[in-house]
């Protein structure tokens, strides 16, 4: 607990949850989800400036755990820029079905599960093998999106 207290990362999650609820009380929900949305627009792109280099060496030669974190945090930093920009867009458009009903809205969640999957492998992984905890965990997680999935799909054919 003494080390919990002297955390900077502890701090700063709450921190930033108290920051959140303070600023919260005083707008309106609108403004709230336009300001979160562009402050994770704007950190995702400091993420990619920060990260690309490391994420295209952990690429190139990727055969260990940090090349599959690095490529994980890049690949989620990625991905949620992609999905901002996606989000106003739509925003913007006034959500146009073209823009709503376009496959790349799935495929933004589908790289998502892929970076996580990576994070999954990153602290077991070494050269080049992904040990049998790992593949247990992407087991575990693919039987549950099968799970949900079959169930969301029947719920929807009987509805």
């Amino acid at each position: 607990m003494k080390r919990l207290k002297t955390s900077i990362a502890a701090w700063s999650a709450a921190g930033a949850a108290g920051l959140y609820w303070a600023v919260d009380f005083f707008l309106p929900h609108d403004q709230m989800v336009e300001i979160s949305s562009d402050l994770v627009l704007g950190v995702t792109i400091a993420c990619l400036i920060r990260y690309s280099r490391e994420a295209g060496i952990a690429l190139r030669d990727g055969r260990g755990g940090p090349d599959f974190l690095i490529v994980a945090i890049w690949s989620t930093m990625a991905i949620l820029f992609v999905h901002r920009v996606y989000a106003i867009l739509v925003d913007v458009y006034d959500r146009p079905a073209a823009l709503l009903n376009s496959s790349l809205g799935s495929f933004i969640v589908w790289m998502l599960a892929w970076a996580c999957t990576m994070f999954l492998i990153a602290p077991d992984a070494e050269n080049g093998r992904i040990p049998n905890r790992s593949r247990v965990l992407i087991g575990l997680a693919l039987f549950v999106a099968g799970l949900v999935s079959g169930v969301s799909i029947a719920v929807s054919i009987t509805a």
